[in-house]
């Protein structure tokens, strides 16, 4: 996986806007990304427990932004902007466009304050727990661990991916007990088969196998925890592919799948088109909270 690290800024002197809220909330919110599965290149029969949440629940193709990139995007899913707002546009280690400021507040060090996922939660409900779990070491620079309880990155070389998705999963479930509210779950063994074997490749595959799985195991730990009733999954991928490559104008790289599942989800319907500035304020949305006014994406699922 060619990448950096990007992104730093975060919490948020922000306007909330209580817009878009469902009308019964989800007790917590499971997400899941999984790094580079581009929608067209899932392949369902191979991941039945994604087909099962996908069957359970509501499910779209969406777009990434462009460049179609891991940081650029995954810094969209948690801050709900743009890549012309956020300013990262490549995996270097640092924004390419000045970020956006909001107007109303500041930090003295004259950083960036729009909110992310995690920064606004935290603000929301101070006493929230919350978890992240990532392979990726660029993850971290894309929402603001310093306002998650429980956040680490599984390092290691590119060959012992999947162990490292394992393990990051087997990590965050071990925070159970404390009945995360918001839990990401992170997977990135399917973006670096497609660099080194191609995607749609059998390599390809077999890391989705290995991620379905995952996902197959963080259902029935919180099924057995007794919190799965109530809860929501979120399901998203940063981009697709094509060849060995990704980051280019193509569909194969800009649609990715956009999913949301689990009893909390039953009864909703899914608006459409959805961009994956979307997910931060859909999971708010869940959650029953309010919408921060610097967030330009908007929920998916409608009051």
């Amino acid at each position: 996986m060619r990448k950096v690290i990007l992104f730093a800024a975060v919490l948020c002197a922000a306007v909330v806007l209580q817009r878009g809220a469902v009308a019964s909330p989800a007790t917590r919110v499971i997400l899941v990304g999984v790094d580079g599965l581009g929608a067209r290149w899932i392949p369902w029969d191979d991941m039945p427990n994604l087909r099962a949440l996908r069957d359970d629940g509501l499910y779209a193709v969406g777009r990434a932004h462009f460049p179609t990139l891991s940081a650029p995007n995954w810094t969209s899913v948690f801050s709900g902007l743009p890549i012309e707002l956020h300013g990262t546009r490549d995996n270097s280690g640092a924004p390419k466009v000045e970020p956006w400021r909001p107007a109303a507040g500041g930090a003295a060090d004259g950083a960036a304050l729009f909110a992310d996922l995690f920064s606004e939660l935290r603000r929301q409900e101070p006493g929230a727990f919350t978890v992240s779990a990532f392979a990726w070491k660029g993850i971290g620079w894309c929402h603001n661990t310093n306002a998650v309880n429980a956040a680490r990155h599984f390092g290691g070389t590119a060959a012992e991916y999947a162990d490292r998705d394992a393990a990051a999963v087997d990590w965050a479930l071990s925070f159970l007990q404390r009945s995360p509210r918001l839990a990401f779950y992170y997977q990135g063994q399917v973006d670096m088969a497609g660099h080194q074997l191609g995607w749609g490749s059998a390599g390809f595959t077999n890391a989705c196998r290995n991620v379905d799985a995952n996902i197959g195991r963080i259902v029935y730990a919180y099924k057995a925890a007794g919190l799965w009733e109530g809860a929501a999954v979120v399901f998203v991928a940063d981009h697709g592919g094509h060849d060995k490559t990704h980051g280019d104008a193509t569909l194969e790289c800009f649609e990715v799948p956009f999913l949301v599942s689990g009893p909390a989800a039953r009864g909703l319907h899914l608006r459409e088109p959805v961009v994956l500035a979307d997910t931060a304020p859909t999971i708010l949305s869940l959650l029953g909270l309010g919408i921060p006014d610097t967030m330009r994406g908007r929920p998916a699922i409608p009051n």
